[in-house]
């Protein structure tokens, strides 16, 4: 048996370190997204609330209502005033609209807007937009800074082409290019019309454009 030496103590053994178990937080349980709103009425909704779904679902009611509000107030201007009116007052809103609210996306969705396929990023944003089934379009890389851009389908042409042909020249001709130039954000690019309605057929594309930047 150890015998301790004369002075000195006999060193206690030491307790082994306990490591404290991590503690878990607690799951902050997931928010149940909406698919539609057929529960109770929710005064502190947002739209988080709701499921990727539906908000794609919403978003093409938004654009229904769109497009039907810019028919309904020139129908408006039109049975006031004639035609000639309600054509300026048309080309005019569509540009300020194209000057206001354009320049929102680019800057919402980071876009440099240093060419002209930087550009079309904007057209792909609004209600009015390229990307979904409204005004599906089809483009052309020559370059960063030349385009064609081809719209295969158009649904006002084909409004228009069933009940209003008269209005396809001021809408295809004079509005349309004013609005491209505003829409794509970037003035120094250049718009060109390369074919655009009246169409001998409905298989026939709506129209096309060339976009060029020097």
């Amino acid at each position: 048996m150890a015998k301790e030496t004369p002075g000195k103590k006999a060193a206690k053994p030491r307790a082994k370190a306990t490591r404290k178990a991590p503690v878990k937080k607690a799951a902050v349980p997931k928010k149940k997204e909406m698919n539609d709103y057929s529960g109770p009425f929710n005064p502190s909704l947002t739209f988080d609330d709701f499921s990727k779904e539906f908000l794609l679902k919403l978003m093409h009611v938004w654009q229904y209502g769109w497009l039907h509000m810019t028919e309904a107030w020139y129908n408006a201007v039109k049975q006031r005033y004639g035609v000639d009116t309600a054509n300026e007052c048309e080309t005019q809103a569509w540009e300020t609209i194209g000057e206001r609210v354009n320049p929102r996306f680019a800057k919402v969705a980071n876009i440099e807007l240093n060419t002209v396929l930087d550009s079309l990023k904007c057209l792909q944003l609004p209600l009015d937009n390229t990307t979904g089934g409204l005004f599906p379009a089809e483009a052309k890389i020559i370059n960063p800074n030349h385009v064609i851009w081809t719209i295969p389908r158009c649904r006002s042409l084909e409004f228009f082409e069933a009940r209003e042909p008269e209005r396809i020249h001021h809408v295809c001709h004079i509005n349309e290019k004013k609005i491209i130039e505003r829409y794509l954000v970037n003035r120094k690019i250049k718009v060109t019309p390369l074919k655009l309605p009246p169409r001998k057929s409905p298989d026939e594309i709506a129209c096309q454009w060339e976009f060029t930047l020097e």
